[in-house]
C-alpha cells in the first residue's frame, strides 16, 4: 500500500505540476492571475478526444495548438489593455473567472458528452527501481518533470527565454532595453494555456475529463503554486509533488472524502509559517 501510495502521489503531483507551471508562468511574467486557464486547457482536451479516432498525434497537436492562440489573443486583446489602464488583481479575477465560464459554456454546447476519457496507449507495465506501474503513468510523471527542465533550459539559454526572464524580473528595465514586453506577455500566456491543456490531457487519460475539471485544475494549481511561491516555477514543482503525495496517502488511509480537508489544512499551516511560499514568491497577490 505504501509503494502504491508513493507511485500514485508522484503521478498525481506530476500531472498537477503542469497546470501549476502554467499558472506560475502566466502570473510570474504578466502579474495576472488567470482563474479560467484550466477551462481553456479542458477545451483543448475535449477537442483532442473528438479527433482521437481519426489520428491521435494530429489530435494532440491540434488540441494543444489551439490553446496557444487562445491565451495569446486573450492577453493581447483583453488583459494587456486592462492592465495598462490600471486593472488590479480583483478585477482580473472577476474577468478571468467570467472567461472560464464562457469557455465552459462553449464546451457544453460543442460536445455531445459532459464526461469523457481520452484513449491513449497504456504501454503495458514498466518497472523502475523495483517499482512497477502502468507505463503511461510513468510517462505522465516524467513529462511533468521534463517540462520543468525544458522551461529552465529555455529560460537560460535562448533569446526568447531571456526575454521572459528579464520581463518577469524588471518590467521597466526590460522595456528600456528594447524588449517587446507586450508580446512577451502574450507568448507567456499562450504557453501557460498549452501547459494546462497537457495537464488536462493526462488527467483525461488517467481519470475522467468533465466540463468542470478545468476549474479543479486551475484552483488546485493556484493553491499549489501559492504554497510553492506564486510565480516560482521550482517551488511550484516541489509543492505539486508534495501535495500529490498528501492527497494520495490521505485517500488511502482515510478515504477520498478527507483528501480536500487535509490538503487545505496543510495549505493553511504552510502559509501561516511561510506566507510567501516554500521557496518564496516572485510576485505578491
Amino acid at each position: 500500500m505504501i509503494i502504491n501510495g508513493i507511485i500514485t502521489g508522484l503521478i498525481m503531483g506530476g500531472i498537477l505540476s503542469l497546470p501549476v507551471l502554467g499558472v506560475a508562468l502566466v502570473y510570474g511574467i504578466t502579474g495576472i492571475p488567470n482563474f479560467g486557464i484550466g477551462v481553456i486547457g479542458t477545451l483543448g482536451g475535449f477537442i483532442i478526444w473528438s479527433l482521437t479516432p481519426y489520428n491521435l498525434p494530429l489530435a494532440v497537436f491540434i488540441g494543444v495548438g489551439i490553446c496557444f492562440p487562445i491565451g495569446y489573443f486573450l492577453q493581447t486583446i483583453l488583459l494587456t489593455p486592462i492592465s495598462v489602464k490600471g486593472g488590479d488583481s480583483t478585477l482580473f479575477m472577476i474577468i478571468t473567472i467570467s472567461i472560464g465560464f464562457v469557455f465552459e459554456g462553449l464546451i457544453r454546447v460543442s460536445f455531445p458528452r459532459a464526461i469523457i476519457s481520452i484513449d491513449f496507449p497504456r504501454l503495458g507495465s514498466i518497472t523502475i527501481g523495483g517499482i512497477t506501474a502502468e507505463g503511461f503513468k510513468f510517462i505522465a510523471l516524467f513529462f511533468g518533470i521534463g517540462v520543468l527542465v525544458a522551461m529552465r533550459l529555455l529560460e537560460q539559454h535562448t533569446k526568447a527565454g531571456l526575454s521572459l526572464q528579464a520581463t518577469s524580473q524588471n518590467l521597466k528595465l526590460a522595456t528600456l532595453i528594447g524588449i517587446n514586453t507586450k508580446r512577451v506577455f502574450s507568448v507567456a500566456h499562450g504557453i501557460g494555456c498549452c501547459l494546462t491543456c497537457i495537464g488536462a490531457i493526462f488527467w483525461g487519460a488517467l481519470y475522467n475529463l468533465t466540463v468542470t475539471t478545468g476549474w479543479y485544475l486551475a484552483f488546485t494549481g493556484f493553491i499549489i503554486a501559492v504554497v510553492g511561491g506564486i510565480g516560482n516555477i521550482w517551488g511550484g514543482m516541489i509543492s505539486a509533488l508534495v501535495m500529490g503525495m498528501v492527497m494520495s496517502f490521505s485517500g488511502y488511509l482515510l478515504g477520498g472524502t478527507w483528501q480536500s480537508v487535509i490538503l487545505y489544512a496543510i495549505v493553511i499551516l504552510v502559509l501561516i509559517i511561510a506566507p510567501r511560499g516554500i521557496l518564496g514568491s516572485e510576485r505578491s497577490l
